[in-house]
C-alpha cells in the first residue's frame, strides 16, 4: 500500500511562509505515480492534486466482500513528470506546479518583487522561452526602476521582475543580450573586475580542473574531491588563496583559458540595456575575509568599473550571495543604492533594506514548470522546508 503523503507546510492563521501569510493551507509532498497530492481544506473546500489510480483501500464490513469502487474522473489528470533525463530539481518543479497551494502562492507573488539571479546562459532557446513567459506573466523592470522606487519610497508595479547575472561570462553578451533586446527586457550584470579583459578562468573552475589533473594542497588532502569547492569556500581567504596556489604548482596540466568580457563589452552591454554592477575584484567569500580585504575587494572593483564605464556603479551583488555587514558599510561610503543577495527568496515591491535585496536562483536550463514555481515562491519555500535553501 503506498505510504501516506508527507505534509510540507501547515501554516496557522497569520504565520508567514516565505514572508507571506497563508491561512489554513497545507502543501503536501511529492506524489509518485499512483499516489495523491492532497491539500487541507482552503475556505472549506479540499484541493486534490494528481489523481489516485484507484480509490483508497479500506477493510470491508463484516460479511461483505471488498469490491472495486468505480471512480468518476471529470477531466484528464495532469500528466505526471517525465522521469527520464530530468534532473531532480526539475522533476520536483514538475509536481510542485500541480500542488494545491500553487495558485495561492502565485497570487501572493503578484505583490512581491522577483529578482532572478542567473549565472550565464548555456541554453539560449530555453532562456528565450523563459523571457517569453516573463513578458506574458510578469512586469520586467530595470535596475534604474528599482533604484527610483527606493529613492521615492514608491512600490514597484505588481508582478515586477528584475533579471540579473552574476559573474558575467561572455554568454551574457553573446546569448543573453540578443534575447533580451529582442523582447525589450532590461537586465543587470555583476562583474568580477580582475577578470575583465583577460583569459583567466573563474577560480572555482580552475580549482576543479587542477584537482582533476593531479593538483594537491595540504589543506585539501582529506575528504572526497567533490567536496573541494565547499572546503575552499569554508577557508579563511588567505588559506584559500594559498591552497589554490599549491594546486597550480602541483597539477601536471594548466587549465585552458576562458575568454572574459572586455571593457568595450561592458559598454556594449550597458548600451543594450544591461546595467553593470560590482561583484568584487576576485569573488572571495567575504565572510572569510578580514576587514582590509573586504574593503579592498569592493573599492578596487569600484575604481576599475568607474574608469571603464565613465561613471561609478551603484549596485552590488554579494559574492556567494551572503550578506556581510562590513561590506554594507563600505557600500554606504561609496554611495551604492542597491545590494543583492542570493537567498532564493522573493522580496517586497518596495525593498525594506535596499542593500539586502533578495534574489531567486534560476538557470537558463530550468524547465518552464519549475520556472513557474520559482517565480511564485512555492519552490523556494519547499526548499527551505527541506533544509536545502541556498
Amino acid at each position: 500500500m503506498p505510504s501516506p503523503v508527507t505534509s510540507i507546510v501547515t501554516p496557522t492563521d497569520g504565520q508567514p511562509v516565505d514572508g507571506q501569510a497563508l491561512t489554513g493551507a497545507t502543501l503536501t509532498g511529492a506524489a509518485p505515480a499512483g499516489q495523491a497530492l492532497a491539500g487541507q481544506a482552503l475556505a472549506g473546500r479540499p484541493f486534490i492534486g494528481e489523481a489516485l489510480t484507484g480509490p483508497p483501500l479500506t477493510g470491508p464490513p463484516a460479511g461483505r466482500e471488498l469490491r472495486p469502487v468505480p471512480r468518476h474522473t471529470p477531466g484528464p489528470a495532469p500528466r505526471p513528470p517525465r522521469a527520464t533525463g530530468a534532473c531532480p530539481a526539475d522533476a520536483r518543479g514538475e509536481w510542485l506546479r500541480f500542488a494545491p497551494v500553487q495558485p495561492l502562492f502565485r497570487a501572493r507573488a503578484a505583490q512581491r518583487l522577483a529578482v532572478l539571479a542567473y549565472h550565464g546562459v548555456t541554453d539560449p532557446r530555453s532562456f528565450g522561452a523563459q523571457l517569453d513567459r516573463l513578458r506574458r506573466l510578469a512586469t520586467p523592470v530595470s535596475l534604474a526602476a528599482v533604484q527610483q522606487a527606493v529613492a521615492e519610497r514608491r512600490p514597484l508595479p505588481a508582478r515586477s521582475v528584475l533579471v540579473t547575472f552574476d559573474d558575467a561570462d561572455r554568454s551574457v553578451l553573446t546569448h543573453a543580450l540578443p534575447a533580451l533586446n529582442e523582447r525589450g527586457i532590461p537586465a543587470a550584470a555583476f562583474v568580477i573586475s580582475e577578470l575583465i579583459g583577460t583569459e583567466k578562468p573563474f577560480w572555482w573552475h580552475e580549482a576543479d580542473f587542477l584537482a582533476r589533473h593531479g593538483g594537491r594542497a595540504r589543506s585539501l588532502d582529506c575528504g572526497h574531491p567533490s567536496q573541494l569547492l565547499r572546503r575552499l569556500k569554508a577557508m579563511p581567504d588567505p588559506d584559500r588563496r594559498r591552497s589554490l596556489q599549491e594546486l597550480r604548482v602541483s597539477a601536471h596540466r594548466r587549465p585552458p583559458g576562458q575568454e572574459q568580457l572586455t571593457p568595450a563589452d561592458l559598454l556594449a552591454l550597458r548600451e543594450g540595456g544591461v546595467a553593470i554592477g560590482n561583484h568584487t575584484q576576485g569573488h572571495p567569500c567575504l565572510g572569510r575575509c578580514d576587514d582590509a580585504t573586504v574593503r579592498s575587494e569592493i573599492t578596487g572593483a569600484h575604481e576599475a568599473l568607474t574608469r571603464w564605464l565613465g561613471e561609478p556603479p551603484t549596485a552590488f551583488a554579494y559574492p556567494d550571495g551572503g550578506h556581510d555587514p562590513r561590506a554594507e558599510t563600505v557600500l554606504h561610503e561609496l554611495g551604492y543604492r542597491l545590494g543583492f543577495l542570493s537567498d532564493h527568496r522573493l522580496g517586497p515591491r518596495l525593498p525594506n533594506h535596499p542593500l539586502q535585496i533578495s534574489r531567486l536562483q534560476v538557470d537558463s536550463t530550468t524547465s518552464s514548470r519549475r520556472f513557474d514555481t520559482i517565480l511564485s515562491g512555492l519552490e523556494p519555500a519547499y526548499r527551505r522546508w527541506r533544509g536545502q535553501a541556498a
